[in-house]
């Protein structure tokens, strides 16, 4: 969370900067890092993970962002859930107006790695099993960039995502009086979801379109 109030305080103490828009071109290239948080998950945890990305520009119409996150998540005291995933995302923008917000729709795909496992009992020495899968996945959101300058943004974004696979569950249920992490697979295809809210700092490091016109000329 002190990531968060870390950029929120960057975003409103940038609100003073003079007039600033973010622009997207075919060749923009972007660096930025970010964190993410995992909130209504089946497993009733929010998750808090750090990423990177980079962003691709195809059009002042179109993006593209390519990101890998890691994401850990707490199942009431009883054990952890990490998340990994790897995917990109489609980025369209489809309104036009000057300002420092930029709006966006996404739609993307990510392969991602779950392993879920239960904290050592204090009234056993038993870890119980760990459990893990690989899936894939699809998301869809909106979003909005605020530029800081004209190299730099910050971006906040939330996508459900939806992951399509063999469905992995983990709860709690009491047993003899005692909370016990319980972890389930269920074989078979599966749809498990959870909203994802992103918050990152990106930097425009090269244009490769600008590069090309010039040569051109």
């Amino acid at each position: 969370m002190k990531h968060l109030i870390t950029g929120v305080f960057i975003f409103i103490s940038s609100l003073g900067i003079s007039q600033i828009q973010y622009t997207t071109q075919k060749g923009q290239f972007e660096l930025g890092v970010r964190n993410t948080y995992s909130v209504f998950s089946a497993n009733h945890g929010i998750g808090e993970g750090v990423g990177g990305q980079f962003r691709i520009g195809v059009s002042e119409k179109i993006n593209t962002e390519w990101f890998a996150d890691y994401i850990v998540s707490n199942i009431s005291d009883l054990g952890k859930r990490a998340d990994m995933h790897i995917g990109w995302s489609v980025i369209f923008y489809p309104f036009e107006f000057e300002s420092r917000f930029k709006p966006y729709i996404l739609a993307g795909h990510c392969f991602d790695y779950t392993k879920v496992n239960a904290f050592k009992s204090p009234y056993t020495n038993i870890i119980t099993e760990t459990q893990d899968r690989w899936s894939s996945a699809v998301q869809m959101g909106i979003g909005t960039h605020f530029a800081l300058s004209k190299r730099t943004n910050l971006s906040l974004s939330a996508q459900y995502m939806m992951h399509l696979g063999t469905d992995l569950h983990a709860h709690a249920e009491n047993v003899n009086g005692l909370d016990e992490l319980v972890i389930e697979t269920h074989a078979g295809a599966g749809i498990e979801g959870h909203l994802l809210l992103n918050l990152s700092l990106n930097v425009l490091v090269a244009n490769f379109g600008k590069k090309k016109e010039n040569e051109a000329h």
